[in-house]
């Protein structure tokens, strides 16, 4: 499996929704298991999706505090046999003033063939939302998502991000499985993020 991040110019935000179309053999998964980085420096999470012995995927969450939330950086691994179709995120600040989390994106995310990757990023409530309509290209690999901080609300001390990935297994028909799970980050006041 090839990797490749999601690279170069940052674009900020305006809203678009997609639909969904129906998919044979839909499967959901809302139980992951929540693993942590092992390194202790690292802040980064992971859920981690199963169907009996088999790997489904693992999404990853890894935030950097300086000592708000500056960035959050996303990593979705999967089998070689099964594409990735789409991805929702919600980044929610708890205990703020109510206002969501402005980000960016690291973009185009053009790759060297098309199709190439379609991307919304919008507010909605108290979230920031990311919304990866196709994969395109590289809906077969390990695929990276820088999201810059551009404002953070400076009295929010904890963040959720909300993940609901759409990974298909092609075959006669197509297995879709629809995986959902969620990491909570505990935003460390000035003293943590100084050590």
């Amino acid at each position: 499996m090839r990797r490749r991040a999601f690279l170069a110019s940052a674009l900020t935000a305006a809203s678009t929704t997609a639909g969904c179309s129906a998919v044979d053999s839909r499967t959901e998964h809302t139980d992951p298991t929540v693993k942590t980085d092992d390194n202790p420096r690292d802040d980064g999470k992971y859920l981690e999706f199963r169907k009996d012995s088999t790997d489904l995927a693992t999404v990853g969450v890894d935030p950097r505090f300086a000592p708000l939330p500056n960035h959050f950086h996303t990593s979705i691994s999967h089998p070689g046999d099964t594409e990735l179709q789409s991805l929702t995120q919600r980044f929610v600040a708890l205990g703020g003033d109510g206002t969501p989390p402005q980000l960016s994106l690291q973009g185009p995310f053009m790759g060297d063939h098309e199709p190439y990757p379609s991307v919304s990023l919008f507010r909605e409530g108290t979230a920031a939302v990311v919304e990866v309509h196709r994969f395109g290209e590289i809906a077969n690999e390990t695929v990276f998502i820088d999201l810059p901080v551009i404002r953070w609300p400076e009295s929010s001390r904890q963040v959720v991000v909300e993940s609901i990935v759409k990974l298909v297994k092609p075959g006669l028909p197509d297995r879709t499985h629809v995986l959902d799970g969620q990491l909570e980050f505990e935003v460390p006041d000035e003293a943590e993020a100084d050590e």
